[in-house]
């Protein structure tokens, strides 16, 4: 049998999370709906935006996480480091730590963080 890498062999146990368990952050053009997890290693999250966050030719910059955008629904952009991607349901999008991104149009995404993302970690940026 094949063997896993970066799989956690603590003493965690299989999780049911809900829409009750949601920590509910608005920042105005994008809201986070951040899931609870049983570890620091990574975390999960759904996004709803709506316009571009954030703002202007602003950028967020995240040195610690590296991560991936999920589509859900709708249509948008990416801006990650370098690149522009235009996004649709079912696309995802890596975003390695220590790169400018923002999102642009009205869509829902799921991102998986690793690892955990704090506030502490990440800084608005101009272009």
């Amino acid at each position: 049998m094949g063997q896993c890498y970066g799989v956690y062999t603590g003493s965690m146990k299989p999780q049911k999370y809900s829409a009750k368990d949601i920590t509910r952050v608005d920042l105005g053009s994008k809201v986070i709906h951040k899931y609870p997890t049983p570890t620091k290693r990574y975390d999960i999250a759904r996004m709803v935006v709506k316009g571009r966050f954030p703002k202007d030719n602003q950028y967020t910059y995240n040195s610690v996480c590296d991560f991936f955008i999920f589509v859900l629904e709708g249509t948008g952009k990416v801006y990650a480091g370098d690149e522009i991607f235009e996004v649709k349901p079912q696309d995802i999008v890596f975003v390695p730590k220590k790169n400018k991104y923002a999102v642009d149009g009205y869509f829902s995404y799921v991102t998986i963080d690793v690892p955990a993302f704090y506030d502490d970690q990440a800084q608005i940026v101009s272009e």
